[in-house]
């Protein structure tokens, strides 16, 4: 009787296409990242008519006291010592896991879209009607990074808690400011494109550090969706809560509209890191 070795594929070379694919759906996010913030630029900052639809989407949303200030508790608890905890968390799971690319894009990605949304906030940008800037939102680019970073870090088998609850987290802050009337629509999807264009920067780097890879189980494609159920159930809350179109400015296909475009860019931008990670990283 012959006895034949098994060997377990616990490394694996990336094959030629797939490190192409690794490659061009990065810069694909780096392009739609860009092209996003610019369009939100043009819309809720250089164009008279987008700024006046911009604040009325923002003024659509109105809340209860009770809401309010389950907003504010939720929203102040963003700090720069959050944001750090969060960054410590991240980079320590990817190292724990011997991830040491993925450590490194973890930093790149959360620094950099917040340095960047802080210097295009204050710095660049600028509104024609001589009110003070607030694009990008600082807020949801900093929840948006560290669900990105989570869910990019995580082991595959975690995504699946993972990726519904960034999507969620990240969807309701971005919500927050708009409700709280913080922040415009426009401002919020403007810093998701910040956000989706340093994803696109930090994968290439790990795509670059990552010569080899160890296999990863076949998950169903839909798991990466998740986000978006993530962000459903926001909106289901917020109802719940008491959101509603404001007595000012009852206009419930306006307030829809706000919602469902935060929710698509916010969710939207997990959904895709996430589907990247399921196919490249482990």
């Amino acid at each position: 009787m012959t006895i034949r070795a098994v060997r377990r594929p616990t490394q694996a070379a990336v094959p030629d296409a797939s490190r192409r694919v690794a490659v061009t759906t990065p810069l694909l996010m780096i392009v739609f990242g860009v092209g996003l913030v610019a369009a939100c630029v043009t819309f809720g900052l250089r164009s008279g008519r987008g700024i006046t639809l911009d604040d009325r989407m923002m003024r659509s949303l109105g809340d209860s006291a009770v809401a309010w200030m389950k907003m504010v508790d939720v929203l102040t608890s963003v700090t720069m010592l959050s944001v750090g905890l969060c960054l410590v968390g991240c980079t320590t799971v990817a190292l724990l896991r011997g991830r040491f690319a993925l450590a490194a894009g973890a930093v790149v990605l959360i620094v950099g879209a917040n340095v960047t949304t802080q210097v295009l906030k204050y710095k660049v940008f600028e509104r024609i009607d001589d009110v003070s800037n607030s694009s990008p939102s600082g807020h949801t680019t900093v929840s948006l990074s560290v669900a990105v970073a989570a869910v990019l870090v995580a082991p595959a088998v975690w995504r699946w808690v993972i990726i519904p609850a960034a999507g969620f987290v990240a969807t309701f802050v971005a919500a927050g400011t708009i409700v709280g009337h913080w922040h415009r629509p426009s401002d919020v999807v403007a810093a998701a494109g910040v956000v989706l264009a340093w994803t696109g920067l930090a994968l290439l780097l790990v795509s670059a550090a990552q010569r080899r890879r160890t296999v990863a189980p076949e998950v169903p494609t839909a798991r990466s969706w998740l986000a978006l159920v993530g962000g459903a159930f926001v909106g289901m809350l917020l109802v719940s809560w008491g959101i509603r179109p404001a007595d000012g400015d009852v206009n419930l296909g306006l307030a829809v509209v706000a919602l469902g475009a935060i929710g698509l860019a916010v969710s939207g931008t997990i959904v895709w890191a996430a589907s990247y990670a399921d196919r490249h990283l482990t």
